[in-house]
């Protein structure tokens, strides 16, 4: 609207001087008797009029091409009444308006017609051969000089403002500009979460500190190459977003697992994002994306948690109601063993032997319904594993077990807690060990720091593992791949460390043997 406005100024401009030169062209006329030019002031006269009255109808373009064209018409007919070549110079005036209007097309029409005219001015009017007096001569040169004069004068005079305010308006538009990039620089470099612009050719563009140190991929060494922020095993999915992309589809806080410049995975949830240009079309991609892995974490250990409160919850209510009839039935099953005449005892041999079993079962679920070790005090970590070891003793060498122990630096570890609460957890792993092996395996135990407060006491054994659907529920309730387990030991030791304030962590894999790892305060 600005530059419509002050191009409808220009041409106004214009357009009065092009009327105020026929008005002083006739009062020369009047002043000056050696002044013949009579029809060129009124033809100027008579276009000023009409292009002023039609100006409104007129396109600024449209108004100003035919105000340029007028001039020289104007001229043409001066030259033709002129007394003196001199007025020549006077075809200079519209080319000098069309240059200040950067008006290209119309400077171009404009020189070849004044070398036309000029040509039918000397060869067929024989201006060159005319001889005014030199009153003339010099009134011609004074009057031009005078429009020139008035031309630049009065287009300074009234767009300097306007080009000023315009520069301004420019530089303010720049720094703008440049103060909005760099907000989005500094944004995209101190953003927490880690964030990467792909071309579409998934060729890094740029990517921000988070993402290096998130990631692990410097930016000197990603710009211009594709990189794999995410497994093998997802890369059929990602090829398929990365067409997406480029489709213009978006995808929003995607949990996913991504993967380490190093090959570590981890959970992380991201955002991709198409970059369009002005037209619509995507030019580049965007993606973001943070560690989530402390909150996969957290809700595990919340789902476990709710787990133990599930298990005791059950244990509380039924446990004892379950026990008294229990105490019933075995006794009568004792009463009628005793009796060597009756006739089926491989049944209640049966029965008794289910009976201990429910009665197992009953005990852990008591253990799962404690809230906590109800004598805590202080013990060595030596002589607990002694302990459990003299009990396995027996069958380690009766099914030829290999265990060895290796102590970090032989030094031994004072612990506080209950001490049988904490014993019971290492039999159930040193069971577990000895039942996954066959004859003949190992199971090789191992103590060490793992940082100045916690301890780090490691089983592993040489077994056939556990495969990975089977590793993902080993601490649900009543889950066992054993005939005769309950699904509640690993539940129990896990609950027993959690109190301690530490950890029990499983890892395996099919076929290559099973390691337990329970992380414990030290004094």
């Amino acid at each position: 609207m600005k530059q419509l406005n002050a191009s409808r100024q220009k041409n106004l401009l214009f357009l009065h001087i092009y009327g105020f030169a026929g008005i002083l062209h006739i009062l020369l006329n009047i002043l000056f008797s050696f002044n013949a030019a009579v029809y060129a002031p009124l033809t100027g006269l008579l276009i000023y009029s009409t292009l002023f009255l039609a100006r409104a109808r007129l396109s600024e373009n449209t108004l100003r091409s035919l105000l340029l064209y007028a001039m020289n018409l104007y001229l043409f007919i001066l030259n033709i009444e002129s007394l003196s070549a001199v007025t020549l110079v006077y075809f200079a005036i519209p080319l000098m308006a069309a240059a200040l209007s950067n008006e290209l097309k119309s400077m171009s029409v404009l020189t070849v017609a004044t070398i036309l005219e000029v040509l039918v001015l000397i060869l067929f009017f024989g201006l060159l051969e005319r001889t005014p007096s030199y009153q003339y001569n010099h009134l011609s040169i004074l009057t031009f000089l005078t429009i020139v004069m008035l031309l630049t004068f009065f287009h300074t005079f009234y767009f300097s403002r306007v080009w000023q305010q315009m520069q301004d308006r420019n530089k303010s538009m720049e720094e703008a500009l440049i103060s909005r990039e760099g907000y989005l620089q500094l944004f995209f470099e101190t953003a927490k979460d880690a964030m990467a612009v792909f071309d579409t050719d998934n060729r890094v563009i740029a990517i921000n500190p988070a993402f290096e140190e998130l990631y692990g991929w410097s930016a000197e060494d990603s710009y211009g190459k594709k990189i794999n922020p995410y497994p093998e095993e997802k890369e059929e999915i990602a090829d398929l977003q990365a067409l997406e992309l480029l489709k213009g589809k978006s995808f929003t806080l995607l949990d996913t697992v991504d993967m380490k410049k190093d090959g570590t995975k981890f959970h992380a949830q991201i955002t991709l994002s198409p970059i369009f240009d002005k037209q619509g079309k995507v030019i580049a991609t965007s993606v973001i994306s943070r560690d989530i892995t402390y909150q996969k974490e957290s809700e595990q250990l919340i789902l476990q948690s709710e787990k133990l409160k599930l298990a005791g919850e059950i244990a509380a209510g039924v446990a004892h109601e379950i026990r008294n009839p229990m105490t019933v039935i075995s006794g009568f099953i004792q009463l009628i063993q005793q009796d060597p005449k009756h006739p089926y005892p491989q049944y209640t041999e049966l029965i008794h032997s289910e009976l201990e079993r429910i009665n197992l079962i009953i005990s852990e679920f008591l253990v799962l319904a404690k809230p906590q070790a109800p004598s805590v005090k202080e013990f060595r970590l030596r002589r607990l594993i002694d302990n459990v070891t003299l009990l396995f003793s027996s069958e380690f060498n009766l099914k030829g077990i290999i265990y060895k122990e290796k102590w970090n630096d032989d030094q031994d570890y004072i612990l506080s807690g209950e001490e049988h609460s904490l014993k019971q957890v290492f039999i159930n792993l040193f069971k577990n060990a000895a039942e996954a092996i066959e004859p003949g395996g190992s199971i090789k135990l191992s103590v060490a720091l793992s940082s100045d407060k916690m301890i780090s006491i490691k089983i592993a054994d040489s077994g056939y593992g556990i495969s990975a659907e089977s590793l993902n529920r080993i601490f649900e309730p009543f889950y066992t791949t054993k005939e005769n387990g309950t699904g509640l030991g690993l539940l129990i030791s896990q609950k027993i460390v959690q109190e301690h304030g530490g950890a029990l962590n499983i890892s395996s894999e099919a076929g290559t043997g099973t390691t337990a790892e329970v992380i414990l305060q030290i004094k």
